[in-house]
């Protein structure tokens, strides 16, 4: 709706705006106008703009830009640095409100400085079967931090100083006799039990005073059955 001039926007008779996106006049009604101004909140303008004919103004009164997006949704604000008023600092790029940081800088605004090289980071963050953070988190300075969900999409318990371990790698010992975790005698950790004092068995499911061992224990409790107990 206009041509390029030396950087900046001569619109057609009828537009207006920098980039020449706003009509003068407008055949939509306000309703509908406003119907096509919402994000996926249903917010007009993220609350950041004004509606003009179906499209976002976004407030930017002092001119620099930083409120942007078919909705208003990104504020670069969010990226400056309260003590040295920088964009993430100096040290990054602001891309939607969030700082993505120069190698060797990290945090929400790339203010911290990190003291070990790019190199020996992914070494510490690297997990026993090689993926950094097991694929399950980032790697900031040396150290993992954990997402809650995996790649798959599903939620989890993630932590480990790889984020190696998931809650959910207990389900084989879940016991559903006892309807209990480790049989109710230990703490799941990582997939494994770890059994209380006088509980052994990969379900923590047989005592030491027994004088049978689990396998014994289980064989004789499974007679002509499948199951232990016959699955009652």
């Amino acid at each position: 709706h206009g041509v390029c001039d030396c950087g900046k926007c001569r619109c057609d008779g009828g537009w207006s705006g920098d980039a020449c996106q706003y009509p003068k006049t407008c055949d939509l009604t306000k309703k509908q106008s406003n119907q096509m101004c919402k994000n996926s909140q249903d917010i007009i303008c993220s609350n950041a703009g004004t509606c003009h004919c179906g499209r976002c103004k976004c407030d930017n009164s002092d001119g620099n830009g930083l409120i942007y997006g078919k909705f208003c949704e990104c504020d670069d604000r969010e990226c400056i640095d309260d003590e040295t008023e920088e964009i993430c600092g100096g040290h990054g790029k602001c891309y939607c409100g969030n700082c993505y940081c120069q190698a060797g800088w990290h945090g929400d605004k790339c203010e911290f400085q990190c003291d070990i090289t790019p190199w020996e980071s992914k070494q510490r963050c690297t997990s026993p079967d090689g993926r950094v953070c097991s694929n399950r988190g980032i790697c900031v300075c040396g150290e993992c931090s954990c997402h809650d969900v995996d790649p798959t999409g599903d939620w989890g318990d993630i932590h480990g100083d790889t984020c190696e371990c998931d809650e959910r790698d207990c389900k084989p010992v879940y016991d559903r006799y006892s309807d209990d975790f480790c049989s109710g005698h230990g703490q799941c950790n990582c997939g494994r039990c770890d059994c209380k004092v006088g509980w052994y068995g990969k379900e923590c499911e047989h005592p030491l005073s027994c004088p049978l061992s689990a396998e014994e224990s289980i064989k004789k409790c499974q007679g002509s059955s499948a199951l232990p107990c016959s699955g009652r």
